[in-house]
Formats: C-alpha cells, sequence, structure tokens
C-alpha cells in the first residue's frame, strides 16, 4: 500500500480542521482534540507509573483461598 493516499487523507482531514465552517464543525475539532489530549495523558502516566509487582501470596490475599479443592 502506497503511502501518498494516506497522507493526502490525513492532510485534508487536517486542513478541514483548520478552517471550521460551522459550530458543529468546531465542536467536533474540540471533542477530538480533548480525545487526544487524554490519550496522550494517559500514555504519558503509564510510561512513567511504578510497574506493580505481583506474586502468589498477593493474588491469595485479594482472591481469598478457593472455594472448591
Amino acid at each position: 500500500m502506497s503511502p501518498g493516499p494516506v497522507r493526502a487523507s490525513l492532510a485534508a482531514f487536517v486542513r478541514a480542521g483548520l478552517r471550521p465552517r460551522s459550530m458543529l464543525a468546531r465542536a467536533i475539532v474540540f471533542v477530538l482534540a480533548a480525545k487526544l489530549i487524554a490519550v496522550a495523558g494517559m500514555m504519558i502516566f503509564q510510561h512513567f507509573a511504578k510497574p506493580n509487582v505481583t506474586d502468589a501470596a498477593v493474588v491469595d490475599r485479594v482472591l481469598g483461598p478457593p472455594s472448591r479443592p
């Protein structure tokens, strides 16, 4: 697959987003930007978050003993 059509469609999408003509288009651009910021924030948080260390003792404590042996 050639990257030309994909790049052209992304460029058209960006140009349409930069020149909103109606209140609905402005609202859509605002929501898409907010979602992009939220996803970027989640990715940054997950990148710097301390990984949880889980072992058998923690699993037994959280889940409890098995109901059937």
